[in-house]
């Protein structure tokens, strides 16, 4: 929530990791470190954007069940005033009265969203002010309520953050700045 004025507490991370064929994600409620949640709070649904091939395949890996997915083709679909540069996955979780309800029983959800030419998970644009914007999707979340003036509860959005090089990204940098440095080495020498 850092992107709003004035930034809300943290409700959750969603981290995106890149893998052979396809992208994990993992959404970690920030059950403990947020004022807002209560005994009753559960994530019902994530929709975020999604530019690639109709029809990705999305598969759970593990922690909280996912209750249904969906791939959505209108751009003006996405929840809580905004709308896509293009399409959007829903990820629906279990209902309240599920025993599998997403609630602080489950520290994560993970899931797999696959398929040939996968391109990028940005591109939205706010409808409506003063809404963030841009931002990757929204999370929808019951029984959260916070003191004074806030978003609504089943409204909050997940914003970009950086992400952080993988070890081997940082390993490869370090190869090809060594061999550059290698290189100059040797064209000074030859010019000596």
């Amino acid at each position: 929530m850092a992107s709003q004025t004035p930034p809300y507490p943290l409700v959750a991370s969603l981290t995106l990791t890149e893998v052979f064929g396809g992208v994990d994600f993992v959404l970690t409620p920030n059950w403990g470190g947020s004022s807002g949640f209560s005994a009753s709070s559960h994530i019902e649904r994530l929709d975020y954007v999604y530019q690639g091939p109709a029809s990705p395949t999305i598969t759970w890996l593990s922690g909280a069940p996912i209750g249904g997915s969906s791939y959505e083709t209108n751009q003006n679909n996405l929840d809580s005033g905004y709308k896509t540069d293009d399409e959007h996955i829903i990820i629906d979780f279990y209902t309240a009265n599920d025993a599998n309800r997403f609630d602080n029983d489950y520290l994560f959800s993970s899931w797999n969203v696959s398929g040939a030419g996968l391109t990028d998970f940005t591109g939205t644009q706010a409808t409506s002010d003063p809404k963030p914007s841009p931002i990757f999707g929204v999370i929808s979340v019951t029984g959260y309520s916070l003191d004074g003036i806030q978003p609504t509860p089943s409204n909050w959005v997940t914003s970009p953050v950086s992400a952080v090089p993988e070890p081997e990204t940082y390993a490869m940098l370090l190869a090809g700045l060594g061999l550059l440095g290698f290189m100059a080495h040797r064209r000074k020498e030859s010019a000596v």
